[in-house]
């Protein structure tokens, strides 16, 4: 089970309020063919919707609402974030309701990305993909090499890149109809495909007001996973019951096991994870640098928990123990292959040796690997420091010269989720969550060299990069679980973040590494059986580490 810090409460939406005369509106998901209205006409194509203009640098869209459209209409069928539907309220001037025929000017990064493609091309109509890259034809005055990085890269950071790949001097200023290729090996994902939408949810309007989302259960699903974890983000036992419950009162249902396949599920719009629609991706991805052949890779394993904080216990079995047994299986894997190898934690009494035995000793005498060593006694001292000395390899790593996608920080951890669910899950940091500087308070980081007055900073920059850095390397990690052959959650595997009484919120020891490839692996579900069963086995503990070994090779 991961530490939990720094949660973040979940918005609680109001009832939605919407003057709905002649017909209801029509939602649609993003890249979905529009339905017929209620009087036969079809809703408006998206480029009818929307009007971009460049101002002071940036990228402004004019948003018209359609008929009958409120705030949430509106948010669910542009934004990569429908939930944060009070935004549109706001830019609105906070008018009670939007008014068909006078637009909302929204930040260009509120749009999903079939939006923001609508945006360029009607912004630069002489843009057009080639082979090299996308070719990109300077329009507006007050465009930058930095604003061109930021809008079709993601990240302004790559302006280098942008001037290099076209012989531009450092400082050189540019000309309305100059003509710039951004690379391909650099695009953001949205220039080279379609992200798809997602095709197993509509949404109505209830007789209350509400919005709901409706999904029909397919044959041989359940309740628990293929609606409540899969759409409400919820995984731990108690909060899959009470969701559960919810959704079944909701919808008149008493028996989660007795749901007919076909059945039209409601579920409030308030309920649903803030990553429903992306399943846990994020909605812009920055290319990634990926590691070269041959490269000498530089790996951090971080065994979760520890000394008096042993993690979770269920049948005699030590989330502590078990993850610092795998950890050292995958670092005599890597140093067997020349990976240098570091760890955030020692444990005084296991000769740095696996143990192939069903059931490992709970010892408490397990330190953090700073200068001097901290004896874990202070579960959130210990996650702390363990950020902190995460960096200081990272820093002693740069300076060497090391390159970014050479480098890659893994925590381990043994979930305790809804005993119905099975399989690892891996998650990394999700960049809206991530604050700009870490330092906690206490005296006690003055005695340690890692920690002593050190404040850490991160910049908007480096932020989305670590997301699609930690991303890319989620999808080879469970590509290489499932090689091996090692369970991996049915629904959603990869999550951006954590729900937990319905709050979220993302692992301090990714949420604050600088590390740009940083991911928190949940091995197994302790509370299943099945996978209980699996990790007692040093021969299942020993195919884990070859497949973390493998995804990182």
């Amino acid at each position: 089970m991961m530490n939990k810090q720094g949660p973040t409460i979940l918005s609680t939406f109001l009832i939605l309020m919407l003057s709905c005369a002649g017909s209801a509106p029509i939602y649609v998901m993003p890249g979905a063919v529009p339905e017929p209205a209620a009087n036969g006409a079809h809703a408006p194509a998206p480029q009818q919707d929307i009007r971009p203009r460049f101002s002071n640098g940036k990228i402004v869209v004019d948003v018209y609402p359609r008929h009958g459209e409120g705030y949430i209409d509106v948010a669910l069928r542009i934004s990569h974030e429908p939930k944060a539907w009070r935004k549109l309220k706001r830019w609105n001037g906070n008018r009670r309701f939007p008014q068909r025929g006078r637009p909302i000017p929204v930040p260009y990064d509120y749009l999903n990305a079939r939006y923001r493609m609508q945006a360029v091309r009607k912004l630069f109509p002489k843009d057009r993909m080639t082979g090299d890259g996308w070719k990109h034809v300077v329009t507006y005055r007050g465009e930058t090499t930095w604003f061109i990085a930021e809008l079709f890269t993601g990240d302004g950071a790559n302006y280098p890149i942008v001037q290099k790949a076209n012989s531009m001097r450092k400082g050189q200023p540019i000309a309305i109809g100059q003509v710039i290729i951004i690379p391909n090996r650099i695009l953001s994902e949205e220039f080279t495909r379609t992200l798809p939408s997602h095709p197993d949810l509509t949404f109505e309007k209830g007789r209350d007001g509400k919005l709901y989302a409706v999904y029909r259960l397919k044959e041989g699903e359940a309740l628990y996973s293929a609606v409540v974890v899969r759409f409400t983000g919820r995984v731990d036992a108690d909060d899959v019951n009470d969701m559960a419950r919810k959704i079944l009162r909701l919808n008149g249902l008493k028996d989660p096991r007795r749901i007919p396949t076909g059945f039209k599920i409601r579920i409030p719009f308030e309920y649903l994870s803030d990553d429903f629609l992306t399943e846990g991706a994020p909605s812009r991805m920055v290319k990634v640098d990926l590691p070269r052949r041959g490269s000498r890779k530089y790996v951090i394993l971080d065994p979760g928990h520890g000394g008096s904080d042993p993690g979770t216990r269920e049948g005699g079995l030590y989330e502590d123990e078990l993850a610092y047994d795998i950890m050292l299986r995958i670092k005599r894997i890597l140093q067997a292959r020349g990976v240098t190898v570091y760890t955030t934690i020692h444990d005084s009494h296991d000769n740095n040796q696996p143990k192939n035995s069903r059931k490992l000793a709970n010892g408490t005498r397990e330190y953090v690997n700073t200068t001097p060593r901290y004896l874990i006694s202070d579960p959130r001292v210990s996650v702390n420091l363990r950020v902190y000395l995460v960096h200081s390899i990272y820093r002693k790593l740069k300076r060497m010269g090391v390159k970014d996608r050479d480098i890659y920080f893994v925590s381990l951890h043994l979930d305790h989720r809804h005993p119905s669910l099975r399989g690892a899950m891996i998650y990394y940091p999700y960049r809206k969550m991530r604050k700009p500087q870490f330092r906690p308070p206490g005296r006690i980081y003055k005695k340690y060299k890692e920690s002593r007055n050190v404040t850490l900073h991160f910049d908007s920059s480096e932020i989305k990069r670590s997301e699609a850095y930690s991303y890319r390397f989620s999808l080879d990690l469970k590509r290489s679980l499932k090689s091996k052959r090692i369970p991996v959650q049915k629904e959603r595997p990869i999550r951006p973040f954590v729900i937990l009484r319905n709050r979220k919120y993302i692992p301090a020891v990714i949420r604050y590494s600088k590390v740009p490839t940083s991911v928190l692996i949940e091995v197994v579900n302790m509370a299943n059986r099945h996978d209980r069963a699996n990790i007692s086995d040093y021969r299942f503990r020993q195919r884990v580490a070859e497949a973390i070994a493998a995804a990182i090779l």
